[in-house]
């Protein structure tokens, strides 16, 4: 109670009165229909106006069951009640219709009785203006004639409390009544679950993108930089192609960082990337130019895997070539890619370095990740004295 009595010095407790001032202006274009129903009537001008209320309420909720007016509905309740109704992504259920049509018919009928009510109290707190200004001695109140005096004081006063207490507990049964009536139904919720676990899946593919690239990319910088540094008055020729191929790997990491920006900022990206396991000698050849000694072998038709397979090989093999840029220990790098009829196999293999296995698993966690959701297996750890990567990934169902 002490919590609600501390609210009334809130602004936002009295949010019901534009909501209901709201509701009053939407059913003007409603309100002809209803009061022509409640005139056809015979019966007493307040039965009268009761059954126009009642027959604009039951107009107002049939107008409810339209799918545009709930997204109104839900726009306006977090606008004037803030409330945070989430809005309906699709076409809503029959359900949601009716609770939306139930929501607007409550609405009308609850505005109108507090919008009369408040009226009713506003008229009341006239009584002490006029017995303060003197303007006569008695005044009609409650059907009847009762004198002025020092009463009308506290009068006004309890009058007002009433309607801010009214007011504030209006706001709250509107809030209760907008968020229950017109929140997401069990579909729905469904339905943004789903869409909640597809972002998280977009931001985790987007993580392992930038991960393998712009990692990659910095790890072969950094080396090919502190080679040229070394070479720039000894060899200049080398030193330029280790710049070459900073320049290189950096614009195609730039393409991969503006495609992933412009899935951030839901925008077409300029150029989207499409590496395949056809473009692996490529990064064979930066690797060798980075200072490692790769042995790369290419057997079955991989022009011809699946666009989405050829494209995670291409990763596959841009992480294992990555780890070994930062980990590998003297000697050749094997890098084989093997197109079966039925299955894709990666192996990069490399010399452990001389203190023992590398202890990084970001990029096995996402390699993992990418090859799971393609059905496959991966195998990442020392053998003796190597390291070996494995991927295995089918090309068929059940293969």
């Amino acid at each position: 109670m002490s919590g609600f009595l501390a609210s009334l010095a809130r602004i936002g407790s009295y949010r019901s009165l534009p909501y209901a001032v709201a509701c009053a202006v939407l059913t003007v274009p409603i309100s002809p229909f209803a009061f022509a129903a409640a005139v056809s009537v015979e019966a007493d001008s307040r039965v009268r106006a009761l059954l126009a209320l009642l027959a604009l309420a039951v107009l107002m909720g049939l107008l409810g069951l339209l799918g545009p007016v709930r997204r109104i509905g839900i726009a306006l309740a977090n606008t004037l009640l803030g409330t945070a109704v989430p809005a309906p992504a699709g076409r809503p259920d029959a359900g949601s219709r009716l609770r939306s049509g139930l929501w607007l018919a409550l609405h009308t009928a609850l505005s109108g009785l507090l919008l009369t009510v408040l009226a009713f109290l506003s008229l009341g707190l006239l009584v002490p203006a006029v017995w303060l200004t003197g303007g006569q001695d008695r005044i009609s109140l409650f059907w009847d004639e009762v004198p002025l005096g020092a009463w009308t004081v506290p009068f006004g006063v309890v009058l007002l409390f009433a309607a801010l207490v009214l007011s504030a507990a209006a706001t709250r049964g509107f809030r209760t009544g907008a968020e229950t009536l017109l929140g997401p139904s069990d579909t729905e919720r469904a339905a943004q679950a789903e869409r909640r676990s597809a972002v998280l899946a977009q931001r985790n593919r987007l993580a392992r993108e930038l991960h393998d690239s712009i990692g990659h990319t910095l790890t072969t910088s950094t080396i090919q930089a502190a080679a040229a540094a070394e070479l720039v008055e000894a060899d200049p020729a080398g030193a330029r192609r280790a710049l070459g191929t900073i320049e290189e790997a950096s614009r195609s990491a730039l393409e991969d960082l503006d495609h992933v920006l412009g899935l951030l900022r839901e925008e077409p990206a300029a150029k989207a990337p499409t590496r395949t396991l056809t473009e692996v000698d490529v990064l064979a050849v930066r690797a060798r130019e980075a200072g490692l000694d790769v042995r790369l072998t290419v057997t079955g038709p991989v022009a011809a895997l699946p666009a989405t397979v050829s494209r995670e090989g291409y990763r596959i093999v841009q992480e294992g070539l990555t780890n070994a840029l930062r980990h590998a220990g003297p000697g050749a790098v094997d890098v084989r890619v093997e197109a079966g009829p039925d299955r894709l196999g990666i192996a990069v293999v490399n010399a452990l370095p001389g203190d023992g296995p590398r202890t990084g698993r970001r990029g096995l966690t996402g390699l993992a990740e990418r090859v799971e959701a393609l059905r496959g297996e991966l195998d990442a750890g020392p053998d003796g004295q190597q390291w070996r990567l494995r991927a295995s990934i089918p090309l068929r169902a059940g293969a």
